[in-house]
């Protein structure tokens, strides 16, 4: 994935299974040594309790694992 590819997925909206928001993709996590992206960090939407979802968060930033993400096209959608 091209580091412009990269940005322009940035500030994309994030939706869960049954298309309800989630939040926007903050960054992209790639191995340094495969290239290969492993994880989403997603900025969640103020309303909802970071410290109820099943992932590891800092402040209201979610880390997504890429199993989790079932699409992405105009919104990225995970598979839960």
């Amino acid at each position: 994935m091209s580091s412009s590819f990269s940005k322009e997925l940035i500030g994309r909206s994030v939706v869960d299974s049954h298309g309800e928001y989630l939040g926007r993709l903050n960054d992209i996590v790639f191995d340094v040594s495969s290239g290969v992206v492993t994880d989403l960090h997603v900025e969640v939407e103020a309303n909802i309790d970071v410290s109820k979802l099943p992932w590891e968060s800092q402040g209201n930033i979610v880390q997504i694992p890429i199993d989790v993400i079932k699409s992405v096209a105009t919104q990225i959608h995970l598979n839960i």
